[in-house]
């Protein structure tokens, strides 16, 4: 695939983990799934490179899916590292839980991070990542998660997260940006990553 007039493979075929189920999630209910594949290697390269994922640190993922983020963070972790995710689509949790036993995947919604967190006996997360859509997501819901996302983290960890260059035309990212700026002391984006589908940036929020 070409983008922006430059070559090469976007690293994201058909022949990625998942591609046909994320596909058939997509077509049953496009509006939780907010895409229509899952992101590419080179993209959760980008969204972890830089956390520090070794010693007695907690990670939270939102939205894994099916678990392109996850598979790469389980390649990083050190021993002691508790990786939460959770998922609301209940087929992609069951079948993460199948496919990476050490991940303790929560089927519900990012907004329940707060009492996930407490079920765990932990009082903060060291770094949350997240899959989630979030220009298809309406504002409520969408506020209140990363209310619950800021609260959830301790002081100086990162949220990282990820948008569409073409979502940039939809009025929920620009919503998301306002709000990510009013809740975390330190944010940046990183340049387009175009070996991905559709091309993506990744969000770094620092609390």
């Amino acid at each position: 695939m070409k983008a922006n007039g430059q070559s090469g493979t976007t690293q994201q075929d058909i022949s990625e983990p998942g591609w046909r189920s994320f596909l058939a999630e997509f077509v049953r209910d496009p509006r939780s799934t907010a895409a229509i594949a899952p992101s590419s290697r080179r993209l959760a390269r980008r969204m972890l490179d830089g956390l520090e994922l070794t010693g007695a640190v907690t990670l939270v993922e939102y939205g894994p899916g099916t678990g392109v983020f996850s598979r790469e963070a389980a390649r990083r972790l050190g021993p002691d590292v508790d990786f939460i995710a959770i998922e609301r689509n209940a087929r992609f949790a069951e079948r993460l839980r199948e496919q990476l036993p050490a991940v303790d995947v929560y089927h519900g919604d990012a907004q329940e991070v707060l009492n996930v967190l407490r079920a765990h006996d932990k009082e903060h997360a060291d770094a949350i990542i997240s899959g989630l859509g979030w220009p298809s997501i309406p504002d409520e819901p969408r506020e209140a998660i990363l209310e619950a996302t800021a609260k959830a983290l301790r002081p100086g960890a990162e949220f990282r997260t990820f948008g569409y260059h073409i979502g940039l035309t939809m009025r929920g990212a620009w919503s998301f940006r306002k709000t990510v700026r009013r809740l975390f002391s330190e944010v940046t984006i990183s340049p387009v990553i175009w070996a991905n589908l559709p091309p993506a940036f990744v969000y770094r929020c620092v609390k």
